[in-house]
């Protein structure tokens, strides 16, 4: 079933989401994010950029570097420009971040604001120690109050709430908790929230919230966000603006924890009036000033680009996507590897990587359909 599966997604050119699929050929940029992933639970924060064409495998990197980062126990939101927030606005960043959430193991893949603590509760409620409870929840108020006073004393009913079994409360504080602007004066009051999640303080709350993380025991957060160079299609102002947020991120010093990774199209550094070069003080924060001079390949760098397959690994990913096909179709298919091997020989010189996947699962369906009508009826 699971062979299915990848193959029906490889069929649309969408990264398969089963554990088994692990994005190929791209060794050295999951090395990379492992490194970083490693940085990131020791206090480190980062901001990192992958670049590249279309069809070039980008979507698929990020699919398992997800994986990478749910199995070793970090929070994790997926976010894309334009589909449900625009990057000119801090504070819709972190909404979006607060409603994207992914944990380990979670069984409808995201998870709420909420889900994050039950583990914490468990292990609270079942503690054999008096107390326990109140003096944990008091210690990770204390640390939150490090960054921002509000965000602990909403953390703090919020858990009162929890404890207490108050609907209305819980509800109330959460959404506060995750940049909700629209709550009515009168159940702020009664809950004692103050103000609300805006462009002054968004950053205080998103350095609180990975802190809150790290006291759950989770190892940090990483958050992925998509086609970034949708970004040079705002209005000059607004255009301006997001890649101030950017910078923002970069330059916040009490954030500890946390990794941002986009990706996008090379564009952003090509293009020198609408792309990362129209904020000097960005492209200086991303070690990008002399474009004569840069390296994509270098994964150490805050900007990388990712390069096609060579025709030696598309032959590769080929042999092993005829393989995963024989597996999920196995009862009524038969390929021939001489056959084979020159189809994905003929097919190495498509564009992209992408291209290359779809012909050959197209030439494999085509194969399929030919001894599904060989085969007697019944």
């Amino acid at each position: 079933m699971q062979s299915k599966a990848i193959i029906n997604a490889l069929r649309y050119g969408t990264p398969p989401a089963e554990s088994s699929w692990q994005s190929f050929g791209r060794e050295n940029e999951i090395r990379a994010f492992n490194t970083q992933l490693a940085l990131i639970k020791d206090g480190a924060s980062a901001v990192k950029l992958m670049l590249g064409d279309f069809g070039t495998g980008k979507s698929e990197l990020i699919s398992t570097l997800k994986r990478h980062a749910l199995e070793k126990d970090y929070v994790i939101a997926t976010l894309q420009i334009q589909d449900g927030f625009r990057f000119n606005k801090i504070n819709d960043f972190y909404y979006a971040i607060m409603h994207n959430l992914s944990v380990k193991h979670h069984a409808t893949g995201k998870a709420s604001f909420n889900d994050l603590f039950e583990i914490w509760l468990n292990n609270l409620q079942h503690s054999p120690f008096p107390n326990q409870n109140r003096f944990e929840i008091n210690a990770v108020c204390q640390a939150l109050s490090q960054y921002n006073m509000n965000f602990a004393r909403a953390f703090l009913s919020f858990m009162r709430a929890r404890i207490q079994k108050n609907p209305e409360m819980q509800q109330v504080t959460t959404a506060w908790l995750t940049g909700e602007r629209q709550i009515p004066y009168a159940l702020k009051q009664k809950y004692g929230l103050t103000g609300f999640v805006d462009k002054t303080n968004t950053l205080d709350f998103l350095s609180a919230f990975c802190k809150l993380l790290t006291l759950l025991d989770y190892k940090g957060l990483v958050v992925f966000i998509d086609e970034l160079d949708l970004i040079m299609d705002y209005r000059s102002d607004l255009r301006n603006a997001a890649f101030q947020n950017l910078k923002q991120l970069i330059d916040l010093g009490d954030l500890q924890h946390a990794l941002f990774y986009f990706s996008g199209s090379k564009s952003l550094i090509e293009d020198a009036d609408k792309g990362i070069l129209s904020l000097p003080s960005l492209a200086q924060r991303l070690n990008y000033t002399n474009p004569a001079a840069f390296d994509g390949t270098n994964l150490t760098q805050p900007i990388s680009c990712l390069t096609p397959l060579s025709s030696d690994q598309l032959k590769s990913l080929g042999i092993k996507i005829a393989s995963i096909y024989r597996e999920a179709y196995a009862d009524n298919v038969s390929i021939d590897n001489t056959r084979m091997l020159h189809t994905i020989d003929s097919l190495v010189t498509a564009a992209n990587t992408r291209q290359f996947v779809t012909s050959l699962i197209a030439h494999l369906d085509t194969c399929h359909h030919e001894d599904d009508a060989q085969m007697p009826s019944s």
